[in-house]
């Protein structure tokens, strides 16, 4: 997507961090219920590291992403966190881990086999009681067509967004997305463009299979958003015994 390359330095205008507060919060109100002692995190596709921003006051946080650009934005929020450059289904962060958080970076794979491929790296990074958290977007359950959109203002720069989700075809675990992004320069120029992006769709069952697979066992914990009207699900995954 243009909006992970070329746009990205407009992120904080379309995402601001501060629009992540709350989600975040609820987001370690149920990591620290499954694993009270999360001393040490890592973040595939922390993207501009606005989850990170929260989080990181409770526990160290590394921060990865496939995109460069995006981690420079996240390194100008979080200086103060590792940042690593590389694709989730192979990145090598280190190892013992007390937590793995995936955003909704996880949900542009398409295609099963990369999943599973996800969730079996992330088990590498992970000590013996760490857990993986992962916040998909959608589910083939919960899934509806929406629009959505909003930007701000900010240090004589403007960003405005529109975007909408539909599903072109019920039959296959594909969703589509298309963007317009209008910006407005320092000095009062209005540029636009246009974006598109592909997303997967699979049921809970099928997570829960693929988890299963990669060693692990999945709780699906319901998020209610205040702000959000939609139904959203978390997926804790505890390790399985090696036995």
């Amino acid at each position: 997507m243009k909006l992970y390359n070329e746009l990205a330095e407009w992120w904080p205008w379309m995402s601001p961090h501060t629009e992540y507060e709350e989600e975040a919060s609820l987001y370690l109100e149920i990591i620290q219920r499954y694993h009270p002692n999360v001393k040490r995190g890592v973040e595939f596709g922390a993207g501009g590291g606005s989850n990170a921003f929260y989080l990181k006051k409770h526990f160290s946080m590394v921060l990865s992403d496939l995109s460069p650009k995006m981690l420079d934005v996240s390194r100008q929020l979080n200086p103060d966190c590792k940042h690593i450059q590389g694709d989730m289904r192979t990145i090598s962060a280190g190892s013992a881990f007390d937590l793995v958080f995936i955003h909704d970076a996880i949900t542009y794979f398409t295609e099963e086999a990369d999943l599973l491929a996800v969730m079996k790296n992330a088990k590498t990074h992970l000590n013996e009681n760490g857990i993986l958290f992962i916040m998909t977007d959608q589910f083939k359950e919960t899934f509806r067509p929406e629009t959505s959109h909003g930007g701000i203002d900010k240090d004589g720069r403007g960003f405005r967004y529109l975007e909408w989700t539909d599903d072109s075809d019920p039959e296959d675990c594909v969703t589509e997305t298309e963007y317009l992004y209008m910006m407005k320069s320092e000095e009062g120029e209005i540029f636009r463009e246009s974006d598109s992006s592909r997303s997967g769709l699979f049921s809970m069952a099928i997570w829960e299979k693929l988890l299963a697979s990669a060693g692990f066992k999945a709780t699906f914990e319901r998020i209610h958003y205040t702000t959000e009207t939609g139904i959203y699900y978390g997926i804790v995954a505890e390790q399985l015994s090696a036995e």
